[in-house]
């Protein structure tokens, strides 16, 4: 089973979104987070790595309009 941590803007425990996220869906400008026990999160903005060996998602928030 491949299960893999989300981090935003950087790959450190204090930037972590979520845990043990088994799929990520991606809807308009975000992603939505979904872990082994079917939580949900929206993430706006992209994904900037994936890392499938370590399981880890580094993912950018969208900047907001100015």
């Amino acid at each position: 089973m491949c299960l893999a941590a989300v981090y935003l803007n950087s790959v450190e425990a204090e930037n972590r979104l979520m845990k043990d996220v088994a799929l990520i869906e991606a809807d308009g400008d975000g992603f939505w987070l979904i872990d082994l026990f079917g939580e949900r999160r929206f993430v706006a903005g992209k994904i900037q790595s994936l890392n499938l060996t370590d399981g880890q998602c580094l993912m950018m928030r969208k900047p907001a309009p100015d």
